[in-house]
């Protein structure tokens, strides 16, 4: 019992003393100065070489790869640290190629999505992020440190390429050429890698006309296809390691006809409708070798022919033995009936293109027909006044003939507004009032070819009003 009691008592003395009791929460409480804290890096070796101590990073990593974790220390060892890019520069020069990445309490040094191009970097290739770190303290403190990143080369494959150096995605290269023709062509390649001078291999399907001569990252193709006929060939560019083949397809084409484009084997056309000096036809001649290859040099060199004896016809041949001769057709002379009467004339033209073991040569026969066709005829025109009154109507009918029966149209030039005629009947009516006494007035009858005759002739009529 006695030592039940004591124990009591020791108790209730213990809890009842005024001494100050100190209870310890979470939190940033100790009492240790606040200094700025010391920042770091742990770096991921799954992504970063690390060699005495210094990263380096391949040219060309994806977007969102880790660097490394950010890490940080000071006196209070319960703080906690938010960490911000302040810079990012290489030999003082800004760029952006990393990003801090929050991922729950933890931040991380990652690759954002600008591409890392190593030929495209200078100096030192060591990209310098410089972070601030800032403690959760009461009164925060901040410190910089300095991430060194150096940047690696990786080999990259070579590529083909235009004239201009671009890059040419999914290339399929072809030569398309013309028996007997010379054939030029370029290849253009490139590699990424500035100490890098990519090799082409030419595979031995290659036509034995075809030659192909290699100067750099370029490749000109000539020669001069003597037989007609279609293939393809390898052509590889590689640097050692990488190697991009593709298939140059080629087409040697036979020799074609060339021809008069627009041409048609008949051409007729009625007396009065063409006049010395007059086209009447004219034809562009085309070569479809030359057409189709644009060639700047002349091939197909044409010549044309005729055997024109016609008297009113004249043949002229432009630009003859070039590639684009033209012929025009024109009227030395006005055709009449008695050359219609000659009937149905022809003419002969030959185009040869001259093509040196095989040419090609292409006959047209043009028959030209010259029809015959008369003017038409005014009839009564001893009829019409020389003298028309006022107060009284005045008629009078203009009539007509043709021999060829065509339909005529007639109307009237200079027409005075007392004037009223029917163009169908010819009936011309006067109805002239006081104010045309005294005058003198001259119009002219018009009797045209209404159907595909071409003449067309006139008569003036001179009429006085007495006083």
């Amino acid at each position: 019992m006695l030592n039940g009691r004591i124990i009591v008592i020791f108790m209730l003395l213990f809890f009842s003393s005024c001494e100050k009791v100190e209870v310890t929460y979470p939190g940033n409480n100790q009492e240790n100065e606040s200094v700025a804290p010391d920042g770091a890096i742990i770096w991921d070796e799954n992504n970063v070489e690390i060699n005495d101590g210094k990263a380096t990073l391949p040219e060309n990593t994806a977007p969102g790869v880790t660097i490394g974790r950010l890490n940080a220390t000071d006196n209070n060892p319960d703080d906690e640290f938010t960490y911000d890019k302040e810079s990012e520069t290489i030999d003082g020069i800004d760029v952006n190629y990393f990003t801090i990445q929050k991922d729950d309490d933890n931040f991380d040094l990652v690759t954002n999505g600008n591409t890392i191009n190593y030929e495209n970097l200078s100096g030192s290739r060591e990209v310098k992020v410089t972070i601030t770190v800032t403690d959760d303290n009461i009164d925060p403190k901040t410190s910089n440190f300095d991430v060194i990143i150096g940047i690696s080369n990786v080999n990259e494959a070579p590529y083909w390429a235009n004239s201009n150096g671009v890059e040419i995605v999914n290339y399929q290269p072809s030569i398309n050429g013309d028996i007997e023709i010379p054939l030029t062509g370029m290849l253009y390649w490139d590699d990424a890698d500035d100490d890098q001078n990519p090799d082409l291999i030419v595979s031995e399907q290659k036509p034995s006309w075809l030659s192909i001569n290699t100067t750099g990252t370029t490749a000109s193709l000539s020669g001069t296809p003597n037989s007609v006929e279609t293939g393809s060939f390898l052509l590889t560019i590689t640097d050692g390691e990488f190697e991009v083949p593709v298939d140059m397809s080629y087409e040697v084409r036979p020799n074609q006809r060339p021809y008069l484009q627009s041409f048609s084997p008949n051409y007729s056309f009625r007396v009065g409708c063409k006049q010395i000096a007059d086209e009447i036809l004219s034809y562009n001649v085309i070569d479809p070798n030359n057409n189709y290859l644009n060639y700047t040099s002349e091939y197909d060199i044409l010549t044309v022919t005729e055997n024109e004896e016609i008297g009113w016809l004249a043949i002229d041949i432009n630009n003859n033995n070039t590639k684009t001769p033209n012929l025009v057709l024109r009227c030395v002379s006005t055709p009449s009936n008695d050359d219609a009467s000659l009937g149905a004339q022809e003419i002969i033209f030959n185009i040869n293109d001259n093509r040196n073991s095989v040419p090609e040569d292409t006959t047209y026969q043009l028959v030209i027909t010259v029809l015959e066709n008369h003017e038409p005829e005014f009839v009564n025109i001893e009829a019409f006044p020389d003298t028309i009154y006022v107060g009284s109507e005045t008629t009078w009918t203009v009539e007509w003939d043709d021999l060829d029966d065509d339909q005529i149209d007639m109307y009237i030039q200079n027409k005075p507004n007392f004037i009223e005629y029917d163009a169908a009947t010819g009936l011309v009516t006067a109805n002239p009032s006081i104010i045309h006494d005294g005058i003198t007035y001259e119009m002219q009858y018009m009797l045209n070819e209404g159907n595909d005759g071409c003449f067309s002739i006139s008569y003036n009529h001179i009429f006085y009003i007495p006083q």
